[in-house]
């Protein structure tokens, strides 16, 4: 019975498709009805989450978008097939999916940066899209994938075997496409978004920046209420809280601090953005001491996930702070999630620059190698490297094969981050997962070039990071969104020239053009951000025995996967350093199995709209 996890099902218009509506036992809060009478739309969603539908019930909406019914009844008058639908999407500020019934034709598309998701499956015969693998997996009855559970456990996962469903029997449409079922059997997917040319300079991108944050922000905030932000100090939350101060009725601002040392950094430049915010209701600022502490309380946390995410250790926390908002009567918490994606440079960056302007790369390559003791020759090596995405990722799985650990930070001359396979993975473990990405590595980059590969690659890494999130949100009841992971704003990011957009000189140059004049001046001299490695060192030392038990119980120790020797004597916490990431992979991925595990006690807190 899918009565707790929030979700959409899109079903045909076929009799197939109605028997299976009637005879699964699932639950759900609004239907919409094909013409014929037969269920098209299955909605199981927060009360907060918008849905606007068509004068007509065809064209349907879930999810932030600058519209309005007229308007979208504009979008379906001119279109002259479903596939022109996908102007809706290329078009409108916020984040949102569209799903569409004209005739016996079924079309669904969402964020090309992949903040929510379409998944197909067919169940019974019936082609099913769906928002949530969970929930299309429990309609189908569909098995876990033990070998794609398994590779969550590694770092560097490389495309398209990051994305990949949990589920044997799903497939998952990439964010830049759109999927058509024709008479319920027939599937097709056509592209709709590519990113933009990197041509414009640092003045022209901000001003689009600018604009795109306050559209982005003003389109959630549009509702009226109470909103919250986070106000971090950092060049992320900040401009959106400033943004969030001028469309909305009332505003709370969040600061965290840390007792350590330097810990109050970011309290310090949160009140120098302060002056700038007049408009702040209420600016809260709460020690993390007085919230859950890194690695407390993950066991049992009752929130329905539907894959592995770094937002698992997160859900103590943030679920904290969003039951903090529903007592001050907030209903839409934004928060800075994507800023460092977006306004940090990569290394990739400037083995593109090098096709072009090979003075400036060189240059700026060699101002981030010298700290780190690159010689010059390894630096013009990298540079000059012409393997493209398909070699380069081979290449890459077979040191991983070798067990050739890949170096932190990855190099000119990596597509993204190289895979990194625990130490503690078995044999058998290690064989499965390298067959399964080799068996992937016929698949082309995201782009021709290391740079725009590497950028949407990471970026489409954050937007799922924000969907899950949001998933935390939805189980309290507070919708919590990533505007800086918009479509609108990611497209004015990447249309900068990668030279214009970040220095290795100066932190986060584009957004601190993009506010200049908003923001005050000393404010934008910020140049760095304080981590939270101290804290996670403590954490893991406390929490370690519940951690040995979340691993346990989740299942991912009873396979042949793990050499459980291995782990045990490589996870023991250390007094100065903090865990691997494999350890935080392995962490997720056990909360993750963990969620699948326990249905009735998953969003015990939902606000659900039941519609009958």
């Amino acid at each position: 019975m899918l009565t707790t996890t929030p979700f959409v099902f899109a079903l045909p218009d076929t009799d197939d498709a109605a028997a299976l509506a009637r005879g699964h036992g699932f639950e759900y809060a609004r239907c919409l009805m094909h013409p014929s009478g037969r269920p098209w739309l299955l909605l199981n969603l927060p009360r907060h989450l918008p849905v606007l539908v068509s004068s007509d019930q065809t064209t349907v909406v879930v999810g932030y978008a600058d519209l309005d019914v007229s308007a979208l009844d504009g979008y379906c008058r001119r279109a002259r097939s479903v596939d022109d639908l996908t102007q809706i999407q290329s078009e409108c500020a916020g984040s949102f999916s569209v799903y569409a019934s004209v005739g016996h034709t079924l079309f669904a598309s969402g964020p090309a940066l992949e903040t929510r998701r379409t998944f197909v499956a067919e169940v019974d015969g019936v082609q099913v899209l769906s928002d949530r693998a969970d929930a299309l997996a429990a309609l189908g009855g569909l098995d876990l994938d033990d070998v794609a559970v398994i590779t969550s456990v590694c770092r560097g996962v490389p495309h398209p075997s990051d994305a990949a469903p949990m589920w044997r029997g799903i497939t998952v449409v990439r964010g830049d496409q759109f999927v058509v079922v024709e008479n319920g059997q027939s599937v097709r997917t056509g592209t709709w978004w590519t990113r933009p040319e990197p041509v414009l300079d640092r003045q022209e991108g901000a001003a689009r920046v600018r604009d795109a944050l306050a559209a982005a922000v003003a389109v959630r905030t549009r509702g009226g209420g109470t909103v919250a932000c986070d106000l971090s100090g950092g060049l992320d939350s900040t401009p959106l809280c400033y943004f969030a101060v001028q469309s909305s009725e009332a505003l709370v601002a969040r600061t965290f601090f840390t007792e350590d040392p330097g810990g109050r950094e970011d309290l310090e430049w949160a009140r120098r953005a302060l002056p700038s915010m007049p408009g702040v209701t209420e600016h809260v600022v709460f020690s993390t001491e007085g919230i859950p502490g890194f690695y407390q309380d993950l066991y049992g946390l009752g929130v329905p996930l539907d894959e592995p995410t770094q937002a698992g250790g997160s859900i103590p926390r943030v679920r904290h702070m969003l039951h903090d908002d529903l007592e001050r009567g907030v209903r839409l918490h934004l928060n800075g999630l994507g800023g460092d994606h977006l306004f940090r440079g990569v290394r990739s960056w400037n083995h593109t620059l090098a096709r072009t302007r090979p003075r400036l790369a060189w240059s700026r390559a060699r101002a981030e190698d010298i700290p780190s003791r690159v010689p010059a020759w390894t630096t013009a090596h990298q540079l000059a490297d012409r393997r493209p995405y398909q070699r380069w990722l081979l290449d890459t799985l077979n040191l991983a094969a070798r067990g050739i650990e890949p170096p932190t930070l990855p190099r000119s001359d990596d597509w993204s981050v190289p895979l990194s396979m625990p130490s503690w993975l078995s044999t058998m473990g290690r064989d499965q997962v390298l067959k399964r990405l080799r068996d992937a590595a016929h698949t082309p980059g995201l782009a021709t070039d290391l740079a725009g590969h590497f950028d949407l690659f990471t970026v489409r890494q954050a937007g799922r990071l924000a969907r899950s999130m949001g998933q935390i949100g939805d189980t309290v009841g507070v919708s919590y969104e990533a505007p800086m992971l918009d479509d609108r704003v990611v497209e004015a990011v990447l249309a900068v020239r990668y030279e214009e957009r970040d220095t290795p000189v100066e932190w986060k140059p584009l957004i601190k053009e993009a506010m200049r004049g908003l923001l005050p001046e000393d404010y934008l001299r910020r140049t760095n951000k304080i981590g939270g490695s101290p804290q996670a060192v403590r954490g893991y030392a406390a929490n370690y025995p519940t951690l040995r038990r979340l691993w346990a119980d989740s299942g991912l120790l009873d396979t042949d996967l793990i050499d459980c020797d291995a782990l045990s004597a490589q996870s023991s916490p250390s007094v100065t350093q903090t865990p691997s990431t494999h350890v935080h992979a392995l962490t997720d991925t056990a909360i993750f199995l963990q969620s699948q595990q326990r249905p009735s006690a998953q969003s015990q807190d939902a606000d659900l709209e039941v519609v009958s």
